[in-house]
């Protein structure tokens, strides 16, 4: 796994946290055929919300600052506007509304609550990994929730399957299959890279930054030393002690990734360290290190999204067995991390990200 032997990460306390994510790429392919099982009944529900303009994608929960971030991310083909709901936050009746919720084992009551505020006017997704879930329960016979099972289902499979919703059209794709042997050689055959990377650099950070389709900025993940994340925007500074080691994702678009070969120059002109991840090469970048995805066919950008998490997660996992933190004391999705890293105190500045 990841190039060591399973006595390594038992060691270093993170062999359950690798075996999720080597895991990954085969939920991916699943959570496609499980939505797809569904299709004829998700157009049913979403259709209406769908052909008009004016649709407006809610997220919530903590959960759903990744979610509305990898949409931003992804999302090259702009049919809706995201939001994030705040806490206590009531929806309006008279917009063109989806509500996205991703649930999992820790937020389910806290969605229950959310999910009672909100008018009957607007639509809403419950995507979980649990058949027994009480969320998707409540749901049936409701004409405006859908609650969407893939079953066991890690975070990154939760996010996708609520794409897909909003994506149908791709539920066929072969940049699907594209994207999952890309991982996979992630995984398997890049691993050293990263790890030969993270064991030559020194560094109190990593930070994830992709591009903002939408708003078009740049939005960023940090997770510190001692694992802590935010989100933060880079319009407002770079708060962070110590110079962070920034894995800047380049899109298959040329427009955008122009702009990112631009903040890699300014980046670097800063001091910081740089580890490009392309959805595939086209030209030289002037980065610390490159790592090429071999996408073929990335022209949705959704596929070089996910892809390039790989490739954080994995910079993740060898950071901290660098630094002797085991993973596993914490939840073992990487993604999942976010409730223990995170202070909700600070959630106000996650949603500026």
């Amino acid at each position: 796994m990841l190039g060591k032997k399973t006595s390594y990460w038992d060691e270093k306390g993170c062999l359950e946290t690798v075996r999720a994510l080597c895991q990954q790429p085969a939920s991916w392919k699943r959570t496609q055929k499980q939505v797809r099982d569904q299709k004829d009944a998700l157009k049913a529900f979403m259709e209406p919300a769908l052909a008009r303009p004016d649709l407006t994608i809610a997220f919530c929960g903590l959960q759903g600052v990744l979610a509305k971030t990898l949409f931003d991310w992804a999302d090259t083909d702009v049919k809706y506007e995201t939001r994030w709901l705040a806490e206590g936050e009531t929806l309006s009746d008279q917009k063109n509304m989806v509500l996205v919720s991703i649930e999992t084992e820790e937020n389910t009551m806290e969605l229950a609550e959310i999910i009672d505020r909100q008018p009957v006017s607007v639509l809403h997704v419950i995507v979980t990994g649990s058949e027994k879930s009480p969320l998707v329960h409540a749901a049936q016979g409701l004409t405006n929730m859908y609650g969407l099972v893939v079953k066991d289902a890690g975070l990154t499979s939760l996010i996708l399957a609520a794409f897909m919703t909003l994506h149908l059209e791709i539920l066929d794709d072969l940049q699907l299959d594209d994207m999952i042997h890309s991982a996979t050689q992630v995984l398997n055959q890049n691993a050293p890279v990263l790890e030969d990377f993270a064991a030559s650099h020194t560094y109190p950070a990593l930070r994830a930054v992709g591009f903002n389709i939408r708003q078009k900025r740049h939005g960023m993940k940090e997770m510190t030393g001692v694992m802590k994340a935010s989100f933060i925007s880079p319009y407002t500074g770079l708060p962070y002690d110590g110079e962070p080691l920034n894995l800047l994702y380049l899109p298959d678009d040329p427009s955008l990734k122009k702009e990112q070969v631009e903040l890699t120059r300014v980046l670097r002109r800063e001091g910081q360290l740089v580890l490009a991840v392309e959805a595939r090469h086209e030209e030289a970048i002037r980065a610390d290190g490159t790592l090429d995805l071999k996408l073929l066919m990335a022209r949705h950008n959704v596929y070089a999204a996910f892809a390039f998490l790989t490739v954080f997660d994995a910079m993740v996992v060898f950071t901290a067995a660098k630094h002797n933190i085991a993973l596993d004391d914490g939840p073992r999705d990487i993604r999942m991390s976010l409730d223990s890293w995170m202070e909700k105190a600070k959630l106000e500045d996650v949603i500026d990200a």
